[in-house]
């Protein structure tokens, strides 16, 4: 019996990126939503995503606020800085916890948001905002 390598190359090549796509797709760190929220500066649905308690850490002040608070904060911080662009450049994850980096584009300059988030209770709520300036 005579061992056809193309045909076991090919299907090793299929079963490879077939493995790699669905490893891209369980690595969506992100609620749904979150990019559209932040691009809308939409405090209030990107609020929805986060957990019980949620730590901002921003240029000049870092606390742990309430979902209420953080949604504040938030909502002053893109009053003060308009979105004009909103880039996903990382996600990764391990476990229950993943993170998510982005660069947010203003007329102000640019900044650099990370995510990261936990799954409790098979959701995934964002525990900490990091937004700094680059």
């Amino acid at each position: 019996m005579m061992i056809n390598f193309k045909y076991i190359f090919t299907l090793s090549l299929v079963v490879f990126l077939t493995t790699q796509l669905l490893d891209a797709q369980q690595t969506a760190s992100l609620p749904d939503g979150v990019i559209m929220a932040v691009k809308n500066s939409d405090a209030e649905k990107l609020s929805a995503t986060f957990n019980e308690q949620v730590e901002i850490i921003l240029p000049h002040k870092t606390a742990v606020y309430s979902r209420k608070q953080a949604e504040m904060v938030l909502k002053n911080f893109f009053e003060q800085n308009p979105i004009t662009e909103f880039k996903l450049i990382h996600q990764g994850k391990k476990d229950k916890a993943s993170y998510a980096i982005a660069n947010y584009y203003t007329s102000n300059g640019q900044f650099r948001f990370t995510f990261l988030t936990k799954q409790k209770s098979g959701k995934i709520y964002i525990h900490q905002i990091r937004i700094e300036r680059q």
